[in-house]
C-alpha cells in the first residue's frame, strides 16, 4: 500500500508538469497567432517598408546574444537617435534638438474585413475567471476598434517573477516586449487638467521594464513641445510619479492594473521611441493579475502618442 501510495503521487506529479507544459504551449501558439495578425497587416499596409517592423524580434534575439557573449552591439546608441528614418525634421532652425527626440509613428494597419470583435477563451486566456471589468474592456476593445488586443490573466504572484518567466507565460519572443504604464504629474505646472498636451497636470508614460527611464530626456520632450518662445522653463516642470490615489482617480484601476484603454481622464501619452522596433507590446489590462497585448501601430492609431527618446 505504502509503494502505491508513492507510485501515485509521483504519476501526480507527471500529470501536473505535463499540464503546465501543455499550458505553456498553448500560450507560445496563441501569442504566434497574434504575431502573424500583427505582421500581415503591417505589410498589407506599409509593404516592403514594414519588413523592418516585423522581422525586430529576430534583431533583439541576436542582441540579447550579443550581451550574453559580451560583445558589443555594432550600432551606437549615438546613430539611433540620428535615424532619419524615425525622425520628424526640426520644425525650424532654432529648434534642431527636436530631430534626436522626437519620433514618427507607424502608419496604421487597416481594420480587417472580417473583424467582429475581441473574442478570448475564458479557460485558457483567462484561467477560468471573467467580470465587468474584461467584459468593458473588451467592448471598447471591439468598438474603438482595437484588432490586435488579446487579454491574458496570469497567477496572483506574476510581479514576484523574473522578467524572463513573465516573459514565458505571455509567450513573448522577447523580455523587451514587456512593458508597463506610469501616470506623472508636473508638480510644478499650474495647469488643472488635461486638455492641453503641451502643458498637462498629467501624464501618462509607456516604457519597457528593460529600458530605465530618464526623466531628464522626458522633460526636454514635454518642454520642447512649444516653440521656443512659448516654452515652459525648467523651472516649471517637474515630473513625478503619481500617488495611487491619483492614478486611481485618473485611470480608474487599481495599482499595476493600469492600462490606456478605457481611462476615465483622457490623459497625454508619451512612449519611449524603443518600441518602435516591436510589432507588438504587453500592457497592463485593467486588472492587477491580467496583460493586454496591442500592436504598435494600433497603439499610436488609437491613443495619438508623443514618441520620444525618454531613455
Amino acid at each position: 500500500d505504502t509503494q502505491m501510495d508513492v507510485d501515485g503521487k509521483l504519476l501526480a506529479q507527471k500529470q501536473d508538469e505535463i499540464l503546465g507544459r501543455l499550458q505553456l504551449l498553448e500560450a507560445r501558439a496563441q501569442l504566434l497567432n497574434i504575431e502573424a495578425y500583427i505582421a500581415s497587416q503591417t505589410v498589407a499596409s506599409l509593404g516592403t517598408s514594414a519588413t523592418k517592423l516585423v522581422n525586430a524580434p529576430t534583431g533583439l534575439q541576436n542582441k540579447a546574444e550579443d550581451r550574453k557573449n559580451g560583445r558589443k552591439s555594432t550600432k551606437s546608441k549615438k546613430s539611433k537617435g540620428k535615424s532619419k528614418g524615425n525622425c520628424q525634421q526640426p520644425k525650424s532652425k532654432k529648434n534642431t534638438n527636436t530631430a534626436q527626440i522626437y519620433y514618427k509613428a507607424p502608419e496604421p494597419c487597416p481594420i480587417p474585413a472580417h473583424f467582429k470583435g475581441i473574442r478570448v477563451k475564458i479557460e485558457e486566456d483567462l484561467m477560468g475567471i471573467d467580470n465587468d471589468i474584461q467584459k468593458r474592456l473588451r467592448e471598447l476593445c471591439s468598438t474603438i476598434p482595437i484588432p490586435s488586443a488579446r487579454f491574458k490573466r496570469a497567477p496572483s504572484d506574476y510581479y514576484t517573477w523574473t522578467l524572463e518567466k513573465r516573459r514565458d507565460l505571455l509567450g513573448a519572443p522577447h523580455v523587451d516586449y514587456l512593458c508597463k504604464t506610469m501616470i506623472m504629474r508636473n508638480t510644478k505646472s499650474k495647469a488643472t487638467d488635461c486638455s492641453d498636451r503641451t502643458d498637462s497636470k498629467y501624464y501618462m508614460i509607456v516604457v519597457q521594464y528593460t529600458n530605465k527611464m530618464n526623466k531628464e530626456r522626458l522633460m526636454r520632450i514635454v518642454r520642447n513641445l512649444r516653440p521656443e518662445e512659448k516654452r515652459l522653463t525648467k523651472k516649471q516642470i517637474s515630473l513625478r510619479v503619481a500617488s495611487s490615489e491619483e492614478g486611481v482617480t485618473l485611470s480608474g484601476y487599481g495599482h499595476n492594473a493600469v492600462t490606456p484603454v478605457g481611462m476615465a481622464v483622457s490623459v497625454p501619452m508619451i512612449v519611449s521611441h524603443r518600441i518602435l522596433e516591436l510589432p507588438y507590446i504587453w500592457l497592463g489590462g485593467g486588472e492587477k493579475d491580467v496583460k493586454l497585448a496591442i500592436s504598435v501601430p494600433d497603439l499610436c492609431r488609437v491613443f495619438n502618442p508623443i514618441i520620444g527618446d525618454i531613455g
